[in-house]
């Protein structure tokens, strides 16, 4: 085992003369300055550990960067025979219950979030600072993961075996960071059968007991919770967290009258801006309580709608009551064949043009969604506990968080772009593969000379990067 503690800095100083490494050294820097504790990570390891929190927390972290396709793999990978361990440590790890992996992430988040508002692109950017919520799809394969259900997928239309994630991410226009995470079921429509599952199914699930005042016990606690009352208690913690931002961006599932009077009751001064849907809420208008449909009829007969050549649509403004608060509705179609669509804002004062252009930066947790499926797995986690489901999802959104950040550091236009580039700095590791029985065959020799354990002279080795280096040099002349 390494005695270090900050395992990326030893990996980082053993190829620092490695041009193709500086993504990573950047990456390494960012994540010592995130200060994680090990007691943050669960308090400190059992005496039986080979490594502690941290180490494994930094572990998991580059996985994906090293070509390790997930724990099950990390036996094999030059990682285990650089710093030990088995499997069965990063699965013990994510499945504390008394982790607060809410906790981790908002530290991470804020680290990056404080250092971005200080940059002169943030202060001198149109955009304002936004917060963005929506869910997605994490779809599973094993019916004995713990809560495992079925969910109804808006993608694909029908029903599929797995979670909903919903998320809620940070923006100034240029970087989006994800700052909270929850894993969600649906009961379902039919009452015979519980989140579509056979009672039998139900029973086949994993499931442990848990001390009500862990962690874990408190995000199962929201695991059936209305996604409008998360959105509030999401809010809430992003406000007590002292997350700057001026709107709350969500799409038409989730604008209605209490979202829009919870954020008129804040005592912090932020705006929601949603798309809204074209159904029965009624709207209070100068011709009495109408309908979206009805009110866009109005306007168009009253010949109110205008035409923008900077963003090539047609649209209308009017001001209307939801509720017992008052909001500006945006209607909005760019092309003929194109339905209406409309969006609903608590700032009276807004025009179309910035309303518009607000909107758009919900699509960065789109992106968000894309690529952290994409490179990260985000939904390709077995693990059978639901604690465990949480870490990694956590996991996830803060190797995102680090992309994004270092993005915007080194002007990479993508983040596909940056995975590829830290991928092939960190893949070099495996390198090391062609050279270690090398390696091993002088440690050998040299614990021979010594006549000492061979094991006790590899961990000293390690331990020293710059020992490291040396033998590298002479593993790679041998």
């Amino acid at each position: 085992m390494c005695k270090g503690t900050k395992i990326i800095s030893e990996i980082s100083n053993f190829f620092q003369g490695n041009q193709k490494f500086a993504l990573f050294q950047a990456f390494s820097m960012l994540v010592e300055k995130m200060n994680v504790s090990n007691k943050m990570l669960g308090g400190d390891k059992k005496p039986n550990c080979k490594l502690t929190n941290l180490q494994i927390f930094h572990l998991l972290l580059i996985m994906p960067f090293c070509d390790i396709k997930g724990i099950s793999h990390y036996a094999n990978s030059v990682l285990s025979r650089m710093f030990s361990g088995k499997k069965d440590l990063f699965y013990q790890f994510m499945s504390q219950d008394g982790t607060d992996w809410r906790k981790v992430l908002y530290h991470t988040a804020k680290k990056m979030i404080d250092s971005i508002i200080i940059r002169t692109d943030h202060k001198d950017s149109d955009h304002p600072s936004v917060l963005i919520v929506d869910d997605t799809d994490l779809p599973k394969t094993g019916f004995r993961i713990e809560k495992i259900g079925r969910v109804f997928s808006h993608v694909s239309q029908r029903s599929i075996l797995g979670f909903k994630a919903l998320t809620m991410c940070w923006s100034d226009g240029k970087t989006v960071l994800g700052l909270e995470q929850c894993l969600l079921g649906e009961e379902g429509l039919n009452e015979k059968k519980p989140q579509g599952l056979t009672d039998k199914q139900r029973r086949s699930r994993y499931s442990i007991e848990r001390g009500k005042e862990t962690a874990g016990a408190k995000r199962i606690g929201e695991y059936m919770m209305s996604k409008c009352e998360l959105i509030k208690n999401m809010v809430k913690r992003a406000i007590e967290k002292h997350i700057p931002f001026e709107y709350l961006l969500v799409d038409s599932w989730f604008t209605n009258t209490g979202l829009v009077d919870f954020v008129c009751r804040l005592h912090k001064k932020i705006h929601l801006l949603g798309m809204g849907k074209m159904g029965n809420t009624k709207y209070g208008t100068d011709w009495g309580e109408l309908t979206a449909k009805a009110i866009l009829a109005k306007l168009q007969t009253a010949k109110k709608t205008k035409y923008s050549r900077a963003l090539r649509c047609r649209y209308a403004v009017v001001d209307v009551t939801l509720g017992t608060r008052k909001v500006r509705l945006f209607f909005c179609r760019r092309t003929k064949a194109e339905k209406w669509k409309f969006l609903v804002c608590t700032n009276r004062k807004l025009d179309f043009m910035k309303a518009y252009r607000i909107y758009a930066m919900r699509w960065g947790i789109e992106v968000f969604y894309e690529d952290s499926k994409r490179y990260l797995g985000l939904s390709k986690c077995s693990c059978r506990n639901f604690t465990s489901q949480l870490a990694h999802v956590t996991l996830v959104t803060i190797q995102y968080n680090l992309m994004a950040y270092i993005k915007r550091f080194h002007n990479y236009e993508t983040i596909g772009g940056l995975f590829r580039d830290t991928y092939l700095g960190l893949r070099e590791i495996t390198v090391i593969d062609c050279i270690w029985e090398a390696i091993l065959e002088v440690v050998c020799i040299v614990a021979e000379i010594l006549e000492c354990d061979e094991e006790t002279v590899l961990k000293q080795v390690i331990a020293d990067s710059r020992r490291m280096a040396l033998l590298s040099q002479l593993a790679q002349t041998a």
